[in-house]
C-alpha cells in the first residue's frame, strides 16, 4: 500500500492507496482528521497519480463541503 499525508484548511487527511487482487488499477481509502471518508466511487483508476488525484480532490471537497 501507497499513502499519502497532507493538511488542508487545518484538517489532517490521509490517504492510501491499494491495487485490488486483479492488479489493474488503484483504489484508496481516505481518511480526514480520523474518519473514514466512503467514495462514491467503485471502478480502480487506472494510473496511480491519477488515483491519487482523485482521492484528493474527493477530500478537499469533502473538506469544503464541512465548512
Amino acid at each position: 500500500m501507497a499513502g499519502e499525508q497532507f493538511k488542508y484548511k487545518e484538517m489532517q487527511v490521509s490517504i492510501q492507496l491499494m491495487q485490488p487482487l486483479t492488479g489493474d488499477g488503484w483504489l484508496w481509502q481516505t481518511n480526514i482528521a480520523g474518519n473514514r471518508l466512503e467514495s462514491p466511487r467503485r471502478a480502480p483508476i487506472k494510473h496511480r497519480q491519477d488515483a491519487l488525484q482523485y482521492a484528493t480532490m474527493e477530500a478537499k471537497e469533502a473538506i469544503d463541503r464541512m465548512g
